[in-house]
């Protein structure tokens, strides 16, 4: 993990954007104010703490998962894979055996990771509190305002969705042997994919937070307590089964509890936050955004789950998709035999891969399994 830079460059680099006027970005995570820094420092500093016994590991937060309980201890699901409606606990949802047990410098395997990932939970309940409780006659300091991003970047990014989509990816490039990536015959090595999931997780929450941080954030209250939430709990809609770029989202989506909902939008209304009421079609499409969205369980509230598709598995989820393409993400022309593989998501009940003719790539039979 990058070291925390000088102290004379934690400053705030700034650019002009509504609605902050002159709002402070990280720049990639060189450039944080004091709360995020202390943040930072506080998750470093449980890279060199003593090691945990602990092996169970959630990756969507107890303290989130609660929202949704009526004695602080079960939550209502919905298993995608099976159509079963079942109450489970808290602590046996979400939750994966060494899910974050990481190789070390040292070549050991250890489990700080989940105490640097325990810091996050608190932070996790911390903003929660704060926007749940953020009213029309109070404000959110530009501080918090920048954590709720970093927070619900790192919440998108950390979930077993994410980790079998990069397992899709690098089973895939291994086939082709790209540098860096595995072998088709090496891509179940746990710990491996354990170290690239979470190095990338802490890499990107800066950028990813810089991209919350410059839009809207709205606030959606639904009376009617009808937002649901999943093990995908912070996520952007499919546009014609596939899934734009976090830039390209028109709007990103957290439901914090069944009554209310935190949205980042790039439609700028120029106030630092706006409250919204959630009419039966907004509630409807959250709804649906979640229910596509999830990678195998939805969580819900007694209340919601006539709303639940329940009875049958639903096969589809977030796959990755590849297509060759003769046009660099720039728009400049790749001659052929030559050609750039554009890699999305999408909805699918499986991988989609669609290559050229151009004999550049190994056919991957292993990825059609791996959903």
């Amino acid at each position: 993990m990058t070291s925390p830079p000088p102290d004379g460059r934690w400053q705030l680099q700034k650019v002009t954007r509504n609605p902050w006027g002159e709002i402070p970005l990280t720049g990639g995570g060189e450039f944080l104010n004091q709360h995020a820094k202390r943040y930072y420092e506080r998750l470093l500093g449980f890279a060199e703490a003593t090691d945990t016994d602990a092996r169970r590991h959630h990756y969507v937060p107890k303290t989130h998962l609660k929202r949704w309980s009526s004695d602080g201890k079960r939550v209502w699901t919905l298993n995608t894979d099976t159509g079963a409606l079942k109450q489970l606990g808290v602590n046996d949802i979400c939750v994966a055996e060494n899910f974050y047990r990481v190789i070390g410098p040292d070549g050991e395997a250890h489990n700080r990771v989940e105490l640097m990932f325990g810091a996050v939970d608190e932070e996790v309940r911390r903003i929660q509190d704060i926007l749940l409780a953020l009213g029309k006659r109070s404000d959110i300091s530009f501080e918090d305002f920048m954590a709720a991003g970093v927070t619900a970047a790192l919440q998108r990014m950390r979930t077993s969705q994410s980790r079998r989509l990069m397992e899709q990816q690098d089973l895939w490039w291994g086939g082709q042997q790209a540098d860096g990536f595995s072998s088709p015959l090496a891509h179940e090595d746990p710990l491996r994919l354990n170290n690239i999931h979470t190095e990338s997780v802490f890499h990107a929450m800066w950028e990813a937070a810089d991209v919350m941080t410059s839009r809207q954030l709205e606030i959606w209250d639904d009376p009617k307590g009808r937002f649901l939430t999943s093990d995908a709990p912070v996520q952007t809609s499919f546009v014609g089964d596939v899934r734009p770029g976090l830039n390209d989202a028109k709007t990103i989506w957290w439901p914090i509890s069944p009554h209310r909902a935190v949205a980042w939008t790039n439609e700028l209304a120029g106030e630092r936050v706006v409250f919204k009421r959630a009419t039966t079609p907004v509630a409807d499409k959250v709804r649906a955004i979640m229910l596509q969205g999830r990678d195998r369980f939805i969580i819900a509230t007694q209340e919601q789950l006539r709303t639940l598709p329940a009875g049958k598995p639903i096969p589809r989820r977030a796959q990755m998709r590849l297509r060759c393409s003769q046009h660099q993400p720039s728009g400049e022309y790749v001659e052929p035999p030559g050609c750039v593989v554009e890699t999305r998501e999408w909805y699918g009940s499986a991988p989609s891969v669609l290559l050229c003719n151009n004999g550049l790539h190994r056919h991957v039979p292993e990825l059609a399994s791996h959903r």
